[in-house]
């Protein structure tokens, strides 16, 4: 007669079927259900402890979903500049200090013989466009805008921009060299000043001028719940004739390619240094402005944003998994004498641990998957009833459900190795 300490095996030793001993990892999805049972039992106990887990996902996830879905909407107004153009302003890109901004503003302004000089003498600029910028109603009859951008530039400002027109024409250099007051308006002005109306061939007063209307753009959409479409073209000399000689300009290039854009950038410099009369030594009394300077200002200003969602996350994961800690120290207190009796039936101790693991991490999961739940609602009842685009982005799915489960396992190792080191004979002796 022989004894054993483990469990027999269902079809007897002749057989050759393994000794089962514990929970073995082939039986991991019993592991998982057992530990959904546990959790079932104590509800109101897990949904608290999951709490700073679900706060966490949530906050991950929601401010990943904005701040990608503004991402997208400002890179694709910054892909309007091209990688093949850039702009020649008194100002930087930057944000500037009042002081900065009195110098600045100081700085002489560009006129079309500066844009004609860099055509002409740079050999890596393909083309170059005064730009000069007023704000004025636009009004035809009793309909009126409010105050939008009227914006001066050559003919070559749609080439330069990659713009196109929807319906008529853009206005031609005859045109612009006459100061003809010919207009070219944004689809958000036409649909409010003519509605259905076709409006090519028509006239509007800008401010207390008349224009003619020759041209519709295409349209853009919007960006924050702010139209890209409210603005009107004019020429660039009409603008000077009628709104002031001293309106504040900056020149728009196009590069005949992307790879001579530093080419381009350096010649443009000398030329206009030699016209401004900057000796050698002299600092530039202007700016150029690429996109990627634009980009890398932008997303220094959104750098901030991302450390802040890292910092509140990381604060409200470590409450999860404190509190997970917690109650997985109480449960193996309240299951002390099971423990016990799972060891006396031949358990292992790397067993009883991985069976607390697991439970710790499906806690974890479950409070990551209901955070994940309200965080895509969020982000579409926030891209539904606000400006505000919200993007849920596949990645961010994954890495929260992954460091959900990650802080469970480790804040479930101190109570995984308290239970697995558990005497069976004191453990027996728990009431």
């Amino acid at each position: 007669m022989t004894g054993s300490s483990g469990i027999a095996p269902a079809g007897g030793a002749g057989q050759g079927t393994p000794h089962v001993r514990g929970i073995p990892s082939s039986r991991g999805w019993e592991s998982v259900l057992m530990a959904l049972g546990t959790i079932r039992a104590n509800r109101m106990r897990s949904l608290l402890t999951s709490l700073g887990i679900l706060i966490g996902v949530m906050n991950v996830v929601t401010m990943v979903a904005l701040i990608s879905g503004v991402n997208e909407s400002v890179m694709r107004v910054f892909k309007t500049l091209g990688t093949n153009s850039f702009v020649v302003s008194k100002f930087p890109a930057s944000n500037v200090t009042y002081e900065q901004y009195l110098e600045y503003i100081r700085r002489k302004d560009f006129t079309s013989a500066d844009a004609d000089a860099v055509e002409a003498a740079c050999a890596s600029v393909e083309a170059v466009s005064p730009q000069t910028a007023v704000a004025r109603k636009v009004r035809r009859g009793s309909t009126s805008t409010k105050e939008i951008m009227i914006l001066g530039v050559t003919p070559e400002y749609q080439y330069i921009s990659d713009s196109r027109v929807a319906d008529g024409r853009f206005f031609a250099w005859p045109e612009s060299d006459r100061r003809r007051q010919v207009a070219v308006l944004g689809s958000t002005v036409r649909d409010h000043v003519f509605g259905s109306t076709d409006a090519v061939g028509k006239t509007v007063f800008v401010g207390e001028h008349r224009f003619l209307v020759v041209g519709v753009m295409e349209r853009m959409g919007e960006m924050f719940g702010q139209s890209m479409d409210d603005y009107v073209i004019i020429p660039f000399a009409t603008a000077g004739k009628l709104y002031g000689e001293r309106l504040m300009t900056r020149l728009s290039v196009k590069v005949k390619s992307a790879e001579l854009l530093d080419r381009a950038i350096v010649e443009t410099e000398q030329v206009l240094r030699k016209r401004r009369g900057l000796r050698a030594g002299d600092r530039n009394d202007f700016d150029v402005i690429t996109q990627t300077q634009l980009v890398e200002m932008y997303q220094n200003l959104t750098r901030v944003t991302w450390i802040v969602m890292i910092g509140i996350s990381a604060i409200a994961l470590a409450v999860g998994g404190v509190g997970i800690m917690n109650i997985m120290l109480v449960s193996v207190t309240e299951r002390t004498r099971e423990i016990g009796i799972r060891k006396a039936v031949g358990a292992r101790a790397r067993d009883v641990a991985a069976q607390f693991l697991v439970e710790a991490a499906v806690l974890s999961a479950l409070g990551g998957l209901v955070g994940l739940g309200i965080a895509a609602g969020l982000a579409k009842l926030i891209a539904t009833a606000t400006p505000i685009p919200a993007v849920v982005q596949p990645w961010s799915i994954a890495v929260a459900l992954g460091v959900s489960v990650g802080v469970g396992v480790f804040f479930g190792l101190y109570p995984a190795s308290k239970a697995a080191r558990l005497d069976p004979i004191v453990a027996l002796r728990h009431e």
